[in-house]
């Protein structure tokens, strides 16, 4: 009989920040990932399942990603979109005829992908992918967790009111749409604060009295969330520094976690994470496979394969989609699977216990950009299952089968450069995060003061949309777009736009609060009109009393008000 060496836990982070009824660059950032991750992953999965194997892979849909995926809009601008890139294919087929027949070949192609997705999101997921997810899920396929509502960076969010919010906006939106509560949460880039002393990060405001301040994880202990997800990199930071931190065990956080049980920590295997996930070492980076960055003409299709990394774009070789899909992205499906087997092997030769290897990715990095990555999925998880030495498990699985046994005491990080907030703090973005700030300290202002009106209905209305522009606002997108100059014009745009809209939303909230409803124009009810409709009414009941108070108050503010100074 066979030794059973381990468990494969692989985890996908799915996020996008809020897109629709923006504009046309925008939304195609949705549509992009739905077309060449999200549906070909679901495919993947349902063709593992209908092949009688349960793929038990963890997938995080961050809320605001959710709400937009269900929403209309998205449903009509979908289909808009997959039509739009097959006419452009078929604009490149008829430009290519005649003078190269392996481009014309590559353009059908393009239209007869983009015909597929589009069935499928019609006829197989029935225009809901995430009632697809769920579906999943119901039948014990998959594990879904959540994530901060807007993807909110906890360990910079400037009171604990705001995480509470994120936190349990995160928790009944994930209800509303899967039936229950979830066990587990993807912390916004993994970004992580224990208790204690808070003072503001910003230079210009060192002068703030520091707060003492809840540990992240008292949030998801009070909100029924069993475990989170962090790189390697930061539980070697963890104390005990004499206890041997290894990512192929879980542990308990030894933090003042009321009235729950402790949290669990996941630890994101280094090595194996960079063999898929790091491009110029790892199987994406493959000269075969599809180049991400050469485009052709308007339609932007993709017709050149990566030939070599540092090659200028002007000499990359055409696309041979044989060489990638039936050769190529197998033999590294097989590697990759050797690869997790022997490290099983080796642990459990050591230790005489199989435990796991966790590896987790951004959702996007397959088929998005990594074109063959949902084919790369497909063969891994099937070849594993076929191996009764080793399986995959979602994390609730393992935990349950093999709780964690050791604490330990995780200091602030993230995955982010250097592992801690430098890519979300730093003076690049100091003007963002005065703003929300300000934002988190006047909605606070406004909770305590008129909470108990949310009875009314148009304060609620109003109020609501307040809320959901702080939380738009405090998307950790923004401070990342801008520190990588990555769409950064777009970036600063929106930080702008959503505190600016805030800000005229919350004097509303105010004057009506006061009685001074006939002081509020019809203009400014119009702006409101228009500033739900963009928003497309996402998160369609945020609370206000949850910046009022903390719902479980820290045992260190003393006094027991719950309220956070």
């Amino acid at each position: 009989m066979s030794d059973f060496f381990g468990s494969f836990v692989l985890v996908l982070h799915s996020h996008l920040p809020y897109v629709l009824h923006h504009d046309r660059m925008d939304e195609d950032w949705l549509m992009e990932a739905a077309a060449e991750t999200y549906i070909p992953l679901l495919n993947a999965l349902y063709n593992l399942v209908g092949e009688g194997i349960s793929p038990k892979i963890t997938i995080g849909l961050s809320p605001i990603l959710a709400e937009q995926l269900r929403h209309p809009h998205f449903r009509n601008e979908f289909k808009k979109y997959c039509d739009m890139k097959i006419e452009y294919a078929e604009h490149d087929r008829s430009g290519f005829a005649h003078q190269d027949p392996h481009m014309e070949w590559l353009a059908e192609m393009w239209a007869d992908f983009y015909r597929g997705v589009k069935k499928e999101f019609q006829e197989k997921f029935f225009e809901d992918l995430v009632g697809s997810f769920r579906w999943l899920q119901d039948q014990g396929h998959v594990e879904i967790i959540t994530c901060g509502a807007t993807h909110g960076y906890f360990p910079m969010l400037g009171n604990d009111v705001s995480i509470q919010a994120q936190v349990k906006m995160a928790t009944r939106s994930y209800g509303e749409m899967f039936g229950h509560g979830p066990r587990g949460i993807w912390l916004p880039e993994c970004g992580y604060r224990p208790a204690g002393r808070w003072p503001n990060p910003l230079p210009h405001r060192s002068w703030e009295t520091p707060q003492n301040r809840k540990g992240v994880d008292e949030f998801l202990s009070e909100n029924d969330l069993e475990f989170f997800i962090v790189d390697h990199h930061q539980t070697m930071k963890a104390a005990p520094a004499n206890l041997n931190k290894s990512p192929m065990e879980t542990y308990f956080l030894s933090a003042a976690q009321i009235p729950k049980k402790p949290v669990t920590v996941f630890s994101r295997d280094i090595e194996l994470s960079r063999q898929v996930w790091e491009h110029d070492v790892g199987y994406p980076g493959d000269s075969v496979y599809l180049d991400f960055h050469k485009r052709h003409a308007e339609g932007k299709h993709r017709y050149w394969k990566i030939t070599h990394a540092k090659l200028d774009m002007q000499y990359k070789h055409k696309y041979y989609p044989d060489d990638a899909f039936r050769q190529r992205v197998q033999e590294h499906a097989g590697n990759y699977k050797w690869r997790i087997k022997e490290a099983l092997k080796n642990h459990y030769d050591q230790t005489g216990k199989p435990t796991l290897i966790m590896t987790a990715f951004d959702a996007e990095l397959f088929g998005h950009w990594w074109f063959e990555g949902p084919t790369f999925l497909y063969y891994l998880l099937k070849w594993i299952s076929f191996d009764p030495e080793i399986r995959t498990e979602t994390c609730s699985q393992y935990l349950d089968r093999q709780p964690a046994y050791d604490y330990i005491h995780l200091p602030e990080s993230s995955w982010g450069s250097h592992y801690d907030s430098s890519t979300w703090n730093n003076p690049q973005v100091y003007w963002a995060w005065d703003r929300i700030y300000s934002a988190e300290h006047e909605i606070q202002d406004l909770a305590r003061r008129y909470a108990h009106l949310m009875w009314d209905e148009p304060f609620r209305r109003i109020v609501r949309q307040t809320i959901r522009e702080l939380m738009m606002l405090e998307a950790s997108d923004w401070e990342f777009m801008i520190t990588n100059c990555s769409t950064r014009d777009h970036a600063e745009r929106r930080v702008v736009e959503h505190h600016e809209d805030f800000k005229r939303l919350l004097s509303m909230a105010w004057r009506w609060a006061a009685g001074q409803g006939g002081n509020i124009s019809q203009e400014e009810w119009q702006f409101l009109s228009a500033a739900e409709w963009r928003n497309g009414g996402v998160f369609h009941e945020p609370e206000l009393w949850w910046y009022e108070k903390l719902e479980v108050p820290s045992p260190r503010n003393g006094h027991g008000t719950g309220i956070s100074d």
